[in-house]
């Protein structure tokens, strides 16, 4: 018995052993880790973006830590925020908003997903064209004038993304340079596709599902999709196949999905 004891502690030293090389051999998964754990804890409509992003901070393969190693790691100021996953639509793009808390937010990049029917693991070709504005969207959708270009791509490959997957491969979308948003302001933003299903979204549940306790999920509180410590998104309406010119309708609302990656300080 008392080797039995003997033997199991001494697997629990190893196994701490091996846990504390990883860690030390990984220096980008403590930082997004701890990026993580400054969501609030207190606050029942966070719970589900804690929990996504500790699965997205764990999703990391082998080669992708070694890329991101070489970036400074995240406790030096720069924070990723992932939205929920994406529901059944996708559309030719879509309009959101980004409103800033007590801080300054330097925006430095812009991920999504794409669908296009491209079969699993393969990528979707999209050209895509992304704008900004200050302040709302709302009734600027067709106001072309009031929008500045901010990244276009032809061509660009976009992994599809599927549907619930809180391990998926978002894609960055071209970004010229970091859009200031000031504090407790809010900046609006538009994507647009070449496809009719180029970007996967995500809309709001009106039906019982395993998100359904979320209320980022079912109820949409003055149009917020996501919320973090920083910065909150706002859904928004979808453009057409003509940007500026198509656009839905209030009733067809959607949610950005994918990755806004930011800075509190100017980078």
């Amino acid at each position: 018995m008392a080797s039995r004891t003997h033997h199991a502690l001494l697997l629990l030293v190893l196994a701490a052993a091996a846990v504390d090389a990883y860690m030390l051999s990984n220096p980008v998964l403590p930082a997004r880790l701890a990026a993580t754990s400054r969501i609030s804890r207190t606050s029942p409509l966070r719970a589900a973006a804690t929990t996504h992003s500790l699965r997205s901070a764990l999703r990391m393969t082998d080669k992708a830590e070694a890329e991101e190693a070489k970036a400074p790691a995240s406790t030096g100021g720069t924070f990723e925020f992932y939205t929920r996953p994406r529901t059944t639509n996708a559309n030719w793009g879509t309009f959101f908003e980004i409103a800033t808390k007590d801080s300054d937010v330097y925006i430095t990049g812009i991920r999504a997903g794409g669908h296009s029917f491209a079969n699993f693991e393969e990528y979707t070709r999209l050209d895509v064209t992304t704008y900004t504005k200050e302040g709302t969207c709302v009734g600027f959708e067709t106001d072309e004038k009031a929008w500045k270009c901010i990244g276009k791509a032809e061509g660009l490959k976009v992994p599809r993304v599927e549907v619930g997957d809180s391990f998926a491969q978002f894609t960055p979308l071209p970004l010229e340079d970091p859009v200031l948003i000031p504090a407790n302001s809010v900046q609006g933003f538009v994507i647009h596709t070449n496809k009719k299903t180029g970007l996967a979204l995500r809309r709001k549940l009106n039906f019982d599902s395993n998100n359904a306790g979320d209320p980022y999920f079912k109820d949409w509180i003055d149009g917020v999709t996501d919320e973090g410590d920083h910065l909150k998104l706002i859904a928004g309406l979808c453009p057409g196949e003509k940007l500026f010119e198509d656009v839905s309708d209030s009733n067809n609302a959607r949610a950005f999905v994918g990755v806004i990656d930011y800075t509190l300080e100017k980078p």
